[in-house]
């Protein structure tokens, strides 16, 4: 079958930066996760198969064309991007319909009601947005991504800043989104373990090369000899940290008036189970995430062994 996406010796750089050094990736239908710390590439890479920028050097190919200066093409991809840019004195309704207008949907109004039900916000919909928690956002930038029945979902760090929670809802959405309607899913995380939850398919990038890529078990084991730094923001966290020091998978914990700091050698043990313990502790988490000082060492790990 012919790949979804590929990359053939593709380089793309900004003046003495380099984003993509010769790049050779193949991406198939399904749900594939991108995984890399901050400067890895992945951002890169998302902007080449949207067409936003040309490469350099060598070639690609997204559904069998060429993305650069392709608006048919663009036009098959939906884009939910990791940053916030949604009009906060909107309701979600109303934003949704806007993006389902940019983009010539018929039936607009049919097609919001879908999409509104499909990423779980009938509820809420009516709402401005400037009320909605993070994962309201994400769903509506989910919802705003896929309103045009694109061929391509491209979702860029999706389940940052959120809570563990939020995080277990997202990526159960996002499995939906292929297994019960079909879309081809590139997901991209810091977490290798998060991505391992919607797909075994993965690509890791380093410095603008895909370094490994393939069944994401095969790379996982190495990766979980590591330990990892967490960090975990919001109210009641100490509480949370003095639970954590009694699970046989916490090395350490470190509390700052922001949070805590969770070193642990067993990240998939990590993720099953904290969201049991904040619900259970009824506390509120606001922000969790892995170090990039940390990750950088994994990284180094896979690429020098």
């Amino acid at each position: 079958m012919k790949p979804i996406i590929s990359a053939k010796d593709l380089s793309k750089w900004y003046g003495e930066v380099i984003g993509l050094n010769s790049l050779n990736l193949n991406i198939s239908s399904g749900i594939t996760g991108i995984v890399g710390p901050n400067g890895g590439g992945k951002s890169t890479f998302f902007k080449l198969v949207m067409g936003l920028i040309k490469p350099h050097l060598g070639n690609i190919e997204v559904l069998g064309e060429n993305p650069w200066k392709n608006s048919e093409l663009n036009a098959k991809i939906g884009f939910c991007p990791d940053y916030d840019s949604l009009p906060l004195d909107s309701t979600g309704q109303n934003y949704l319909i806007l993006m389902a207008s940019l983009h010539g949907v018929q039936n607009m109004n049919d097609r919001v009601s879908e999409v509104v039900k499909t990423v779980g916000m009938t509820k809420d919909i009516e709402r401005k947005i400037g009320g909605y928690s993070k994962g309201m956002k994400q769903r509506v930038k989910i919802a705003a991504a896929l309103v045009h029945q694109p061929e391509l979902l491209i979702f860029d760090e999706p389940l940052a800043g959120t809570d563990p929670l939020v995080r277990k809802e997202i990526v159960e959405l996002i499995g939906s989104l292929h297994h019960n309607f079909g879309f081809n899913i590139i997901v991209s995380s810091h977490i290798l373990h998060e991505i391992a939850r919607m797909t075994e398919e993965i690509a890791i990038f380093y410095k603008g090369r895909a370094i490994a890529s393939g069944n994401v078990f095969d790379i996982r084991a190495l990766i979980s000899k590591h330990p990892h730094n967490v960090v975990i923001k919001g109210k009641g966290t100490r509480a949370l940290g003095k639970r954590l020091i009694d699970e046989s998978y916490v090395i350490s914990v470190r509390f700052s008036n922001e949070g805590i700091t969770v070193e642990v050698d067993d990240i998939d043990g990590f993720f099953t189970s904290v969201p049991g313990i904040v619900s259970s502790l009824n506390i509120k988490v606001d922000e969790m995430y892995s170090l990039d000082d940390n990750l950088e060492a994994v990284f180094e790990y896979l690429v020098e062994g």
